[in-house]
């Protein structure tokens, strides 16, 4: 009997081991059992840019298709929207001439106008399709001050709802992300379905100090280390990371870590050059060093801009607690950062508001052998958390799960 055909839509698709670009390819692999999964995407343009990988290729059971767009710095917003508007036209033209009623479509939000079309091209072709929502527009514009009200802005947020709206189910990754996804939605709102991220529990473990190599590399045994990681883009607080660290620049045996790349990473290269020297600033890490750097840490910071409620879920939290550290999560009290954190009691949540006061004493106190000893406790239960609660199995479960009812007939209102 064969397997229906599952077409994945996602910009980033392995080798890319960004985020989204991860995360869908784990996904699209762990579905190739029961589907005929079938990936569409780009050239590796983000954490392996420059890599020129085939054009058509099978890999891990999946077939995947690299579609030719454009590839400018993506750090340069203009020519980032020109980098999406030629990969949306090169998806437009490759699904015209393949989709089959009998498919499935799984899109994932990025780049944001890719729904749009993929959705209007499942209800042509009377295929049932899933949308996987990361980032939520136009909000998003809004919370990094890109755009803010008008005209233009209400367009673009009647487009990209109605996008929503044309496809059967809408996958979220968290509790906060239902309320913002549910406005969008409407009277739709049954058709979403949460979803979260996964921690690699198998690959990342927790690593006791005097095992880790990270320390000693970096000069960091011994010390108390508040650890930034991951994408240092505009959606994150970035700017109250460096301002901590400047703050407590005169705590003895304490420093500040930032690991990853983005539109801020000058923010903390700037700041890496001054004269404290209790701050740190490190190019993103090879996968195979992750654990070790992630183990480096006597806790991890999360911090959103303001604005970011119910907009994005951070998915390195979850590799965090796999990591068997804490996480320092200064978010809106009900996003699911903060709900995670405080009911695994796998870190601290401190409100935005308060941070500039909150935070450095919360650092303080970490940097202390009390403190040290409260992060160790809070951290064994972040990888319980991690261990039983997210795991890629269970998600690619659930997958299954939505996909395969779709045998029922697709909606057309």
């Amino acid at each position: 009997m064969s397997r229906p055909r599952l077409w994945v839509i996602s910009e980033l698709y392995y080798p890319e081991e960004t985020s989204t670009g991860y995360f869908i390819t784990k996904i699209a692999e762990g579905l190739a059992k029961d589907f005929d999964v079938q990936a569409v995407c780009g050239q590796p343009s983000y954490s392996e840019r420059g890599i020129r990988a085939p054009r058509h290729e099978r890999h891990a059971d999946v077939e995947i298709h690299r579609l030719r767009s454009t590839h400018f710095d993506k750090d340069r917003l203009l020519l980032r929207a020109v980098n999406l508007v030629s990969f949306t036209i090169a998806v437009a033209f490759f699904l015209a001439f393949r989709l089959r009623r009998s498919d499935q479509l799984l899109v994932v939000t990025n780049p944001p106008t890719v729904p749009f079309i993929c959705g209007w091209l499942a209800r042509l072709r009377g295929c049932r399709s899933t949308l996987l929502v990361h980032d939520i527009y136009p909000e998003v514009l809004a919370a990094t001050n890109v755009m803010r009200g008008g005209a233009p802005y209400r367009v673009l947020q009647v487009a990209f709802d109605h996008s929503f709206r044309l496809f059967d189910q809408v996958v979220v990754l968290g509790r906060d992300m239902l309320d913002v996804v549910g406005k969008k939605l409407g009277k739709h709102a049954d058709r979403m379905v949460l979803i979260p991220n996964w921690g690699d529990v198998e690959e990342v473990r927790p690593i006791p100090a005097e095992q880790n190599r990270f320390l000693g590399e970096h000069q960091l045994a011994g010390m108390a280390v508040i650890q930034f990681s991951g994408n240092l883009g505009r959606t994150h607080d970035v700017e109250l990371f460096v301002e901590t660290a400047q703050a407590l620049a005169g705590v003895p045996d304490l420093k500040f870590l930032a690991v990853g790349y983005g539109g801020k990473s000058s923010v903390v290269s700037e700041a890496s050059n001054d004269d404290a020297g209790n701050l740190l600033k490190l190019p993103r890490q090879p996968r195979d060093r992750l654990a070790e750097m992630l183990n480096a840490s006597t806790a991890t910071m999360i911090s959103f801009v303001d604005g970011m409620y119910g907009i994005s879920v951070p998915s390195r939290m979850y590799n965090v607690m796999a990591a068997g550290r804490p996480i320092i999560a200064v978010a809106h009290p009900r996003s699911e950062l903060a709900l995670v954190v405080a009911e695994e009691n796998a870190g601290w949540v401190i409100d935005r508001s308060q941070a500039r006061t909150d935070l450095p004493a919360l650092v303080r106190h970490l940097a202390t052998a009390e403190g040290k000893a409260e992060a160790d406790v809070r951290g064994a239960a972040a990888r319980r958390a991690a261990e039983t609660k997210y795991t890629l199995g269970a998600v690619i479960e659930r997958f299954r799960c939505i996909l395969q009812r779709n045998d029922a007939p697709r909606r057309t209102n």
